[in-house]
């Protein structure tokens, strides 16, 4: 029975590897770089926005991709989606908004797809006057999920190779709550300050892998820390074939829920800036996110692992109205963390060392107001 042992043991300590997804880029809750306490100054009652979203080696200017040694030169970490969202004034000072996101990412052999929601609710309490700022208290609602991560990569340790990975439902969730103060320096300029906070929940509902020991082919199934093992096909060995094993990755040091389903308190602090002249708006803004995730980075640090906990995130937009009703936009944003804050699920034990990487986003798209 060591060779059960060692799959079962083997997989256990390879549970949290086997969820490894490529980095995704993103930043803190979409757009939170470029937060005002006067969206009036977008559109008078509301505006729609419909954009694609890129990055490629043709797009990748600075060559922000090639921070990550494992990573440089291939595809992994191109990203295409779209996103639509949109915002509407429905009473004096009251605005609310909703978005949706579709992101599509590489790495070296598969490609994952998540879809993204957000909505939000904002009220301005108080109004500018003299030095005083607008102020406005935002709400929110935001998170990620996909159907499944499939990787087909195969991960190679002493004793077995983990051929394929499947992780069912991985998804988080966030509760957000945002104080926005504007200051209208002239009838042209506007600069912000955002001061948040939240809370984030990771969860999935399954995970399970596929190995090959002596040539016979294994299924794998998680149930938490439990591990069931089953031949799921022919085996050419001559000797005794084992068609079924039953083992634990704590037992091994691994504890798969803390480890990829954790959940943690953020906080983010930034400032903006709006420029209009006649068509043209301007907006550019910096913001600085910090985590503070339960039980997933005590494991790393106790491993030796790498532990991420802030991110610096500065997003550049420029717009040009053909009318007072339509214009487009082009925005890039850049992160020096791979915007690990804006996709959290990707985060884990396994992924973590992608997380130093630096990353660039850009987005084209029209913007309706009325």
């Amino acid at each position: 029975m060591s060779g059960v042992r060692n799959v079962g043991g083997t997989a256990g300590a390879l549970v949290v590897a086997l969820t490894l997804l490529p980095a995704l880029p993103a930043g803190a809750a979409p757009l939170d770089t470029l937060l005002t306490a006067l969206p009036e100054h977008i559109a008078p009652t509301g505006y729609m926005e419909l954009a694609v979203d890129k990055l490629n080696g043709k797009l990748d200017f600075l060559n922000v991709r090639n921070s990550d040694p494992t990573t440089a030169g291939t595809t992994s970490g191109d990203y295409h989606g779209a996103h639509v969202t949109g915002d509407l004034r429905v009473a004096e000072g009251l605005w609310l908004s909703g978005s949706l996101w579709q992101r599509n990412v590489e790495d070296a052999a598969d490609r994952y797809r998540y879809n993204s929601w957000q909505v939000a609710g904002q009220y301005r309490f108080n109004a500018a006057a003299g030095a005083m700022p607008a102020l406005a208290l935002r709400l929110s609602a935001w998170g990620n999920e996909a159907s499944e991560t499939h990787t087909t990569t195969p991960v190679h340790v002493p004793g077995v190779v983990l051929d394929t990975v499947t992780v069912s439902r991985p998804s988080d969730r966030q509760l957000q709550a945002d104080l926005l103060g504007t200051w209208e320096l002239s009838p042209a300029l506007d600069i912000t300050g955002v001061v948040s906070a939240g809370r984030t929940q990771l969860s999935y509902s399954g995970l399970a892998a596929t190995t090959t020991l002596n040539g016979c082919p294994y299924q794998l199934a998680f149930n938490g820390n439990d591990i069931f093992g089953q031949l799921a096909g022919p085996c050419p060995s001559s000797g005794a074939v084992i068609k079924q094993f039953y083992d634990r990755s704590g037992d091994y040091g691994v504890d798969v829920a803390r480890e990829i389903a954790w959940h943690g308190n953020f906080a983010q602090v930034g400032v903006n800036a709006a420029w209009r002249d006649g068509p043209w708006l301007l907006r550019g803004g910096y913001l600085f996110h910090a985590v503070q995730r339960d039980s997933v980075d005590a494991i790393l640090a106790t491993r030796g692992d790498p532990v991420h906990r802030r991110n610096h995130i500065v997003a550049l937009e420029a717009g040009y109205g053909f009318n007072p009703n339509l214009g487009v936009f082009l925005r890039s944003q850049f992160s020096s963390n791979l915007f690990f804050n804006d996709i959290p699920v990707t985060y884990n034990s396994s992924t973590s060392g992608h997380f130093g990487s630096r990353y660039s986003l850009f987005s084209l798209g029209l913007r309706a107001g009325f």
